[in-house]
């Protein structure tokens, strides 16, 4: 079927209705709360030192390398900043209006790819604890040495396999890299790191134009991708997170082409090249099942005729097979190249069993009692440590219910310290770890000098899409367009995986990225239901006219939307 004006590739009926306001509730659930808790509350991300703690009314704050903080904020100062954000974003609007989209992906890729290698060379951040291992074994098993994998008493990829999708990645990468000299460092892996940001953000913004065809929503979404600080920083960090990212971007991508497809030959094209791509995002990051399992609901969602059952329902198959063979198969792997049986690892189960319990830094963070110590007591039988595992979620699940206003206050803290911690540790990661030369003037400045200064930019930035995406959620029940609610979708898959399972606030980061095109979306069609008298006083500011064109509303049914649009951009960044 082939997509109108409007964006929408799936016909709207009973099932497709059903899909969206499901979506469109929880994540209009999910950001009330986190909008009004960003307005109300910070939290921080810390590294406090010896005699550095206090325990007050008001605050606990403990010594720690990786101390979560819950700050009090102004609730009218966030309301200000709010307001004169959207006030530039609707100032905006006109001058973007003159970019197309090609002008617009080679400005965004300039500013990111620039100020992310500037950042890199800057902060000169080394790999360090779970980051130095995965990055050390890649290095290694790139000159054929396995005693990782041979030494029995060396069990991190015993334990945790699916590291060995990254470290695969990563050896790929350093035996091409070889091919031309040996480098002094890792650096180039980051400087990846910001081109694999960059390929996702252009990914954003392809998608973005597709289902919605409005420049607006695209143009804010590019604005905001160019504000966005704490990505860039975070790029140094070498996880598998942003090309992870990456990949599952592109895979949502060629999912919407096949969608749009009308002949067998693009879909087999785009289906093949999204299945190859989810399992690339699943094979780094196995986080990115969350993306597998919102491609298969989109697709399924697409059979609204008998000609797509089969095509679909292939594409589904294919990419839950591969996907979740993709892990075991590199571990096959490593085990022939190194002769080694790698054994059990920790079960899957046992990070929700830490996602559960109480941590000492954030409720539901890093606890390795379930997971290594309970591997090791259960004499890394990985049956009777899932066993244990589910014993633990049971008896955490009775507390629950026996003590709610005990689970209300545990989840509220555990996601909260994910989604409202705004700068997603990317300062804190480039402070506390190994670097190979001291901060250039740059990091310093951000890391040292400024560091709450930067923080409070990103907080008033991550409200402003905050408020977007809430505005969006609201605007998602009435849009007749399921394709709308795919970014939603992805986004409520993150926050509930991550509000059951092992919680960290970096692990936000990506779902904190797909935001900026639903806010963008919602602020857009915000300024569109605004009155005609607020509209004239936002006028007064626009230093360029606008056309006197019928603008498109994101949030309308499919009949309604035939307007032309009007470009639309974002605000400076804020934090706390």
């Amino acid at each position: 079927m082939k997509s109108n004006n409007t964006g929408t590739i799936i016909k709207e009926n009973k099932f497709t209705a059903f899909v969206r306001i499901i979506v469109g509730i929880f994540i209009l659930t999910i950001m009330s709360i986190l909008t009004m808790s960003a307005f109300l509350h910070t939290t921080g991300m810390e590294v406090i030192g010896e005699g550095e703690g206090c325990s007050t009314s008001l605050y606990f704050i403990q010594e720690a390398l990786e101390s979560v903080i819950y700050y009090n904020d102004s609730f009218i100062s966030n309301i200000i900043w709010l307001v004169l954000c959207l006030l530039i974003c609707y100032t905006l609007m006109p001058l973007l209006n003159r970019l197309s989209l090609r002008t617009e992906l080679i400005l965004l890729s300039v500013i990111v790819i620039a100020s992310g290698m500037i950042w890199v060379s800057s902060a000169q951040s080394a790999p360090s604890e779970d980051s130095m291992m995965v990055t050390n074994a890649s290095f290694e098993f790139a000159h054929n040495d396995f005693g990782r994998l041979t030494n029995p008493e060396e069990r991190y990829f015993r334990n945790y396999s699916f590291q060995l999708g990254y470290v695969f990645f990563n050896e790929i990468i350093i035996r091409f890299r070889e091919l031309f000299g040996k480098p002094e460092n890792l650096l180039y892996l980051e400087r990846l790191n910001v081109l694999f940001l960059d390929a996702a953000y252009i990914g954003i913004m392809l998608i973005t134009d597709m289902i919605f065809d409005d420049k607006r929503i695209r143009h804010m979404t590019g604005l905001f991708m160019v504000l966005a600080a704490a990505p860039i920083m975070f790029s140094t960090f070498l996880y598998g997170i942003i090309p992870g990212f990456c990949a599952s971007v592109w895979s949502v991508f060629f999912l919407v082409k096949f969608l749009r497809a009308d002949k067998l030959k693009w879909k087999c094209i785009h289906g093949v090249a999204c299945t190859a791509l989810i399992a690339l995002a699943v094979m780094i990051k196995s986080n990115n099942l969350i993306v597998l399992v919102a491609l298969c609901v989109m697709a399924a969602a697409g059979i609204s005729a008998k000609k797509n059952l089969i095509t679909n329902g292939v594409l589904m198959i294919a990419a839950v097979v591969l996907s979740v063979s993709v892990s075991p198969a590199v571990k096959g792997m490593y085990e022939s190249r190194s002769g080694v049986d790698l054994g059990d690892a920790v079960p899957f189960v046992s990070w929700f069993s830490m996602g559960l319990d109480e941590s000492s830094n954030a409720p539901g963070w890093y606890n390795y009692v379930h997971t290594l110590r309970n591997f090791e007591e259960s004499n890394f039988d990985a049956d009777v440590a899932a066993e244990k595992s589910k014993e633990h979620i049971k008896e955490r699940i009775k507390e629950f219910a026996q003590h709610p206003q005990y689970a209300d206050d545990f989840f509220y803290k555990k996601f909260v310290s994910q989604w409202n911690e705004t700068s997603y540790q990317s300062i804190w990661t480039n402070r506390v770890r190994m670097h190979y030369a001291e901060y250039g003037k740059i990091a310093n400045w951000v890391i040292n000098e400024n560091e709450y200064t930067v923080k409070k930019l990103m907080d008033i930035f991550a409200q402003l899409i905050f408020f977007g995406a809430l505005a969006g959620s609201v605007f998602i029940l009435r849009d007749k367009r399921l394709m709308a609610a795919l970014f939603p979708l992805i986004i409520v898959g993150g926050v509930m995986y991550h509000l059951l399972a092992e919680a960290k606030s970096q692990y936000a980061i990506p779902y904190f990225i797909l935001m900026f095109g639903f806010a963008a979306y919602g602020i857009c069609g915000l300024y569109d239901r605004l009155p005609d008298n607020i509209k004239r006083i936002v006028k007064r500011f626009q230093f360029i006219s606008e056309k006197k064109e019928p603008v498109t509303a994101p949030a309308t049914t499919v009949a309604e939307d035939k307007k032309t649009e009007q470009p639309v951009k974002e605000a400076a960044p804020k934090n706390k």
